[in-house]
Formats: C-alpha cells, structure tokens, sequence
C-alpha cells in the first residue's frame, strides 16, 4: 500500500472476505520494507475488534500460530492470484488449521433447517478456526479468476474482485489507484521533457 492508514478505525478491510483482509495486515510485500498491523497480540486484537466486532484474548502462542496462518494463507492466495499452484506446505498448515476447525463445528438444526455454528472469535484459536473456515469457502465457493493482488506499486494486497464485469486492479482506488495515475502522469512529463 502506498501509504499507511493512521489508525485501525480507517477502512482497512477491503479484501472481500476476512482471510483475505487478514493476510493484508502486512502490507508491501512486495516493496522495500514490509509495514506490519498485526506486529503483536495487542494489535492483532484491535484488527480482529474491526474485523469480527469482538476483541479476543490472544497469547503470544496463539499470535504466532495466527502469524504462521496468515503467512500459509497468503502463499495460496497470492499464488491463485497470479494463476499458480500454491505452495504444498502452505495448503498443509491450512488443510490442518481447516480440519481443527471442522472439529469443532458444531450444528444447530431448526424447523427451518440446518447450519454450521463456530464459536464467536472471543480468543485466539476461534480466530484461526474463523479465518480457515473462511478460507475454505472462497477455496470451494469462489471465482478463482476474481482473486487479484493489487496493481499498486509496492502494495501486494490481496482482494476478492466483486465489480460487475471483475475489472477492479486496486485495493483501493482512493489510495493505490490514485498514486498509480499520479505516478503514471509524472513519468508521462518526464517523458516528454526529454
């Protein structure tokens, strides 16, 4: 991302689904230095508040499993992204993450039918299973033509294109879209001052 938000209550969730949100709490992959969001458990937390409503007690142990989580699913959506297989072990450490959160699913039937039930992400393994449950549904239910990493320079955030004809190229256009025409145009002047 060009630049950074200065706070967490700006609108920092604009990958389409939360795993995808949650991998773009490291911005810059692809630039000079990486800006981290999600540096500690406190602020892991403050990005779950915003994410999911709910600030969940995480521990240091939990943190970095939740770290390990996103790196994993980075690595598969990054490479989806750009029309590749992931990397095995990345789709190992999720199939894991899934198949715990499976576990713990629990059904709730009604007259008016079924559905799954996950506990509310009120500490750190309910966010892992949350965000790998997620995960698996965009895995089994989306477009994989419509995972797209950012046209920005230097930004690497991963989103869901959700527009109409699936023509989004930036994460937002009111940041990345907007320094990439500024920056177009003043290589353009440059151009033409030779």
């Amino acid at each position: 991302m060009s630049s950074e938000p200065s706070s967490l209550s700006e609108p920092l969730l604009v990958g389409g689904f939360a795993c995808l949100d949650f991998c773009n709490t490291l911005s810059g992959r692809g630039g000079p230095g990486p800006r981290e969001r999600a540096g500690d458990p406190a602020a892991l937390a403050a990005w779950c508040a915003l994410a999911f409503g709910e600030t969940p007690r995480i521990d240091r142990e939990e943190w970095s499993r939740l770290i390990r989580l996103r790196e994993a699913l980075h690595a598969v959506f990054d490479a989806i992204a750009n029309r590749s297989d992931p990397p095995e072990e990345a789709v190992a450490l999720l199939q894991e993450e899934v198949a715990e959160a499976a576990a713990r699913r629990r059904l709730a039937v009604t007259a008016a039918g079924g559905t799954w039930r996950d506990a509310p992400p009120t500490d750190g393994a309910a966010v892992r299973h949350r965000l790998a449950m997620d995960a698996l549904d965009l895995l089994l239910h989306g477009e994989p033509a419509r995972l797209k990493r950012c046209a920005g320079h230097d930004c690497g955030w991963i989103f869901y294109d959700r527009s109409k004809n699936a023509s989004r190229r930036w994460c937002l256009m009111s940041d990345c879209g907007t320094a990439d025409k500024v920056r177009r145009f003043r290589q353009r002047q440059r151009l033409a001052s030779i």
